[in-house]
C-alpha cells in the first residue's frame, strides 16, 4: 500500500508520462461526460433554469474538479481524480425546484464549507482509514458491476454495434492490452458510422462562459439542501471513492483531500456548481493496472484526466454536441468494457483477502447493489455499515465464519 506522501518532482512528469495513462485520463473523462447531459438537462428543466446556468454549472464542474483532481495527484504522487456528486445531482431533480437559484447557491456553499470541516475531524478521518481492505474492494465491485451489466443490456438493444465493440476488446486484450480501450472506442466510432446510428448536425466551436452568482442563505436552503447535499457526497462519493484507491494499492490521508474538495466546492459554487468531491467510480480507470504499467507513476493519468476535464469544460456545449453523436448503447459499452479489468480485480481482493467462510464482503455487496436507500442515503453507504457490522460480529464470534 501507498501510504507516505511521496516528494512532488514536477521535473518528472513528462518521464512518468506513458501512452496508457494520457488514454485512461481521456477515457475517464469521455466516461464522465456521457451523463452530465442528461443530468443537467433534467435539473435544469425540473428547476427552469436557463440553459447559460447549466453550461455555467458545467463550466466550474470541470475547471475546480481538473484543477483539484491535478494538485492532489501532483502533491501526494497518487491518482487522485476529483468530480462532482452524482448523487448530489440526482437528488437536485426532485430537490432544487421552488427554491431561488441564489439561495441554493448559498447551500452549495454551506456544504462546501461542511466538507472542509469534515476534513479537519480527525475521528472521522480515522474511521475511513480504519476501512477493512476486503470490504472496500466489495464495495468497488458492487459500484462496477452495473456497468458491466448495463453493456450487456445494451448488446441486447443494439447487437451489432456493441458486439464490434466487445470483439475488439477480447481480440486486442490478449496482445495489446494497453491499447484494448482505445480500440473499442475506434470500433465504437467506425461501427456507428457504418451501421448509420449516428446523429450529424452542424458543429460549432465555442467557448462557454461562466456566471457568477451572488449567494443568499435562507434556512430553508440550508435544511433542505446543504445538509443533504453534505450527507449524499460523503456518503455517496468519499466512502466508495477512498475505497477504490485502497483497493487498487493507495491509501492517500483522507484530511487534506476532503479539505480540498471542500475548497474547491466552495469556488465552484458560485459559478452555479454543487459538491465537488473524490471520484469514485472512474478513480478506476485511472489507478488501476490498464493507466500505467508501474503503480507509482499511475498519478500522471489522474493529471491527464484533471487536464483534459479542464479543456473540455472550456467548451462544454461543443463537447456535449460531439457525445450526443454516439448513441448511447456505444457509451454504455465503452464505460462496461473499460471498467471490466478493476470489476475482476474489485471481486478477486474481496474474496481473495477475507477470511474463509466470511459474509462481510457478499453483505456489502448485496446491500449496495439493492439500492436501498432508506432516509434518503445511497445505498453504497448502508453497503459498507452492513458489512462493517457482519465484520465486527465475525471478529468477537469466530465459529461465524468455520
Amino acid at each position: 500500500m501507498t501510504t507516505a506522501r511521496a516528494r512532488w518532482r514536477p521535473l518528472t512528469f513528462w518521464q512518468d508520462t506513458h501512452p496508457s495513462a494520457v488514454l485512461a485520463g481521456a477515457v475517464a473523462v469521455l466516461i464522465g461526460w456521457a451523463g452530465p447531459n442528461v443530468l443537467i438537462s433534467a435539473v435544469a428543466q425540473a428547476a427552469d433554469l436557463p440553459s447559460s446556468v447549466a453550461m455555467s454549472w458545467l463550466w466550474a464542474h470541470a475547471v475546480f474538479a481538473g484543477v483539484t483532481g491535478i494538485v492532489l495527484s501532483l502533491r501526494t504522487r497518487m491518482p487522485i481524480l476529483s468530480t462532482w456528486s452524482t448523487p448530489g445531482i440526482a437528488f437536485l431533480v426532485t430537490a432544487l425546484p421552488g427554491i431561488p437559484f441564489p439561495e441554493a447557491v448559498g447551500a452549495f456553499l454551506l456544504s462546501g464549507l461542511l466538507v472542509f470541516l469534515l476534513g479537519a475531524f480527525p475521528p472521522l478521518v480515522r474511521a475511513l482509514q480504519a476501512m477493512p481492505a476486503p470490504l472496500a474492494a466489495a464495495l468497488n465491485a458492487a459500484i462496477l458491476l452495473p456497468f458491466a451489466f448495463r453493456a450487456l443490456q445494451a448488446f441486447g438493444e443494439a447487437p451489432a454495434l456493441v458486439g464490434v465493440m466487445i470483439a475488439a476488446f477480447f481480440l486486442l486484450r490478449p496482445v495489446a492490452p494497453r491499447w484494448a480501450v482505445a480500440g473499442v472506442l475506434l470500433s465504437g466510432v467506425v461501427a456507428t458510422a457504418v451501421l448509420g446510428l449516428g446523429h450529424p448536425a452542424p458543429l460549432t466551436l465555442a467557448l462557454t462562459r461562466p456566471e457568477f452568482v451572488w449567494p443568499q442563505f435562507s434556512l430553508h436552503a440550508t435544511l433542505n439542501l446543504a445538509l443533504p447535499l453534505t450527507v449524499l457526497a460523503f456518503t455517496g462519493q468519499f466512502v466508495p471513492g477512498f475505497g477504490v484507491l485502497k483497493t487498487n494499492g493507495y491509501e492517500p490521508a483522507p484530511g487534506p483531500i476532503l479539505r480540498a474538495c471542500g475548497l474547491a466546492s466552495m469556488g465552484a459554487a458560485v459559478f452555479g456548481c454543487h459538491n465537488l468531491t473524490l471520484g469514485a467510480l472512474l478513480a478506476n480507470i485511472v489507478s488501476g493496472p490498464d493507466a500505467h504499467p508501474a503503480a507509482d507513476k499511475r498519478y500522471v493519468a489522474a493529471v491527464w484526466a484533471g487536464a483534459l476535464n479542464i479543456l473540455v469544460g472550456l467548451f462544454a456545449g461543443t463537447f456535449l454536441h460531439l457525445m450526443g453523436l454516439l448513441p448511447p448503447q456505444a457509451l454504455a459499452a465503452l464505460a462496461g468494457l473499460a471498467l471490466l479489468s478493476a470489476t475482476g480485480n474489485s471481486l478477486h481482493a474481496a474474496f481473495q483477502g477475507a477470511a474463509a467462510g466470511s459474509l462481510a464482503a457478499p453483505v456489502v455487496l448485496a446491500v449496495t447493489l439493492s439500492g436501498v436507500a432508506p432516509l434518503g442515503i445511497g445505498a453504497a453507504f448502508w453497503g459498507i455499515l452492513a458489512g462493517l457490522a457482519v465484520y465486527a460480529l465475525e471478529r468477537r464470534s469466530p465459529r461465524a465464519t468455520s
